[in-house]
């Protein structure tokens, strides 16, 4: 699916046009008769990271399991690993599912894994000052 289709995550990533998300969706039912979908995705978003401010590809590896019912209290009785979605209407959204993966997949701060922090060169190439060590080498004249 191409980024361009996402609009909850096209101010989250830079460039979208030319990016696809491969994705897989698997419907079934669990022991209690549930509709139970599958959602899993694979790919790469261009994001800028916010140590260096340049764009690099974030990759994306999610999968969750989501409960489709049609109201809140079927949505109590799903079991706790899963992730509701309401569809009152038995109208579901395959674009929307794949849309929250993404956004689940994402960083809450985009930083590039090739990147340093910023200042940890310069912090080991200075050279600590230590005020009173003048004073510890009188003291050892004196003793000797």
């Amino acid at each position: 699916m191409p980024l361009a289709r996402m609009p909850r995550v096209a101010d989250l990533v830079v460039a979208n046009d030319d990016h696809e998300i491969d994705f897989t969706v698997a419907f079934s039912r669990n022991e209690l008769r549930q509709v139970k979908v599958d959602v899993a995705i694979s790919g790469s978003v261009p994001m800028r990271c916010q140590r260096t401010l340049k764009v690099f590809a974030q990759p994306l590896e999610s999968q969750s399991v989501v409960g489709v019912v049609a109201s809140e209290n079927e949505a109590e009785a799903l079991p706790d690993d899963y992730e509701p979605v309401l569809c009152p209407d038995q109208r579901l959204a395959l674009a929307g599912l794949v849309e929250e993966e993404v956004l689940l997949g994402l960083p809450l701060v985009p930083v590039d894994p090739d990147s340093s922090p910023v200042g940890q060169a310069e912090a080991i190439q200075e050279e600590t000052q230590r005020p009173f060590e003048v004073l510890a080498e009188l003291r050892k004249k004196r003793e000797t």
